[in-house]
């Protein structure tokens, strides 16, 4: 083993020679990296270390057919110092591939752990609601339907908001949702029997939890991302079989900009699949499963619904990227997507709103269960919280819309 290593009065040449032949001849049982690794004390990569040496090899080979058969170091040490530069070049590439990888690591095992959790809620999920054994028959070629819009809960969000004189303009917390979210049951249930109707469409526009787009959010949060998607689903489910004791539920979920996974530091758009959304729509399918009263479609790849209701074609969207422009959104969907348009619904701007843009063709926007929050009143936008039920009637078009104040 001491063979390997360097005599006090051998050159550099010398060694190196000694240990090239030596591993040639059979003599040592070594490989390049290590013999690499003896003559210039530094690890190389196998590749890095078989170009090396076979030029000192080929060094060797030249000197000692022109008979210079002892060569002192101060003649290679040129070539030391510029070997000692690659190696330490090499050093800085492997220790900042290993930052990247280990960076990525991290990013990665934070994505895996905030899925197992769902996922494992999702598979242990137990429901103790009790659901309805009859099925609701309903005349599925009825010429009217009805539209329930409910969007923007922004669950797990908790503030009070104060006007000029200290008095309360909007107060918002979870309880506070529920409470509004049995008020809307009660005043939905009564609409559908004065007008005799057993089926009702629901939008669902998203936005359903606060999520954290911006660190200021922080300050107005009571849970976490994965508690508040679990909280909602929960809430959910059981208002929603509630309401399917009286009436055939269909219900539709678009995908909001709340509901966005913006993990690690990431920008909108920059994890364009990742909407907790599509986990809130997985666990109301699992939830209400046996319920022959429900039907549950979630949204399409771009995060819409596109459907036909009373023979006409609407597209339901949160609203987060027509910026207010719902006329120019609406022509920009027939281009985009190639597709007829009569009914477009939209959440997100926290008010409602019609805009006609031809005939039986309009946007409806809808207002939110949250209501004036501090950046509607910052810009001195307010409104109240609600929802709104939309009639359509086949060849005749949208009849009327029932607001319901919740606030």
């Amino acid at each position: 083993m001491n063979d390997f290593y360097r005599k006090e009065d051998e050159s550099f040449f010398e060694y190196s020679k000694r240990l090239l032949y030596g591993k040639e001849s059979g003599l040592y049982d070594i490989d390049k990296s290590e013999i690499y690794e003896l003559i210039f004390g530094a690890i190389a990569s196998p590749d890095h270390s078989r170009k090396v040496l076979t030029g000192i090899r080929r060094f060797i080979e030249i000197n000692s057919s022109e008979h210079v058969e002892n060569i002192s170091d101060s003649d290679i040490l040129s070539k030391i110092k510029i070997e000692k530069e690659e190696i330490k070049k090499e050093r800085i590439k492997l220790s900042t591939e290993n930052l990247d990888y280990n960076r990525r690591l991290r990013e990665q095992s934070r994505c895996d752990m905030f899925e197992e959790k769902l996922l494992e809620t999702i598979l242990n999920k137990k429901s103790n609601i009790i659901i309805p054994k009859y099925k609701i028959e309903y005349d599925k070629n009825n010429e009217r339907e009805d539209i329930l819009c409910i969007t923007d809960a922004h669950y797990g969000a908790e503030f009070r908001i104060t006007g000029m004189m200290g008095e309360t303009l909007n107060e918002y917390s979870p309880e506070i949702f529920e409470k509004r979210m049995w008020n809307l049951l009660e005043k939905t249930i009564s609409f559908a029997d004065k007008n005799n109707i057993k089926h009702i469409n629901i939008f669902d526009l998203d936005d359903s939890i606060e999520g954290i787009l911006h660190i200021s959010q922080l300050l107005m949060l009571r849970y976490g991302i994965i508690d508040s998607v679990i909280g909602y689903a929960d809430f959910m489910e059981m208002w929603i079989n509630e309401l399917t004791k009286y009436l055939h539920v269909k219900l539709m979920r678009a995908k909001g900009n709340h509901n966005d996974l913006r993990l690690l530091g990431g920008k909108k758009g920059d994890f364009q699949g990742e909407n907790t959304s599509k986990i809130i729509t997985q666990l109301l399918k699992k939830g209400l499963r046996d319920n022959k009263n429900v039907e549950i479609i979630g949204h399409n790849n771009n995060g819409h619904v596109y459907t036909k209701i009373a023979n006409f074609d609407v597209l339901a969207s949160h609203g987060q990227d027509e910026r207010g422009n719902l006329e120019k959104a609406f022509k920009d969907y027939l281009l985009a997507f190639r597709v007829n348009i009569d009914y477009f619904f939209t959440g997100h701007l926290h008010s409602t709103n019609i805009k006609e843009i031809g005939v039986n063709k309009e946007v409806i926007q809808s207002p939110s269960i949250m209501g004036t929050n501090d950046f509607a009143l910052s810009i001195n936008k307010t409104s109240n919280a609600g929802a709104k039920i939309t009639t359509l009637i086949k060849n005749y078009g949208r009849q009327n819309e029932y607001n319901i104040i919740l606030n």
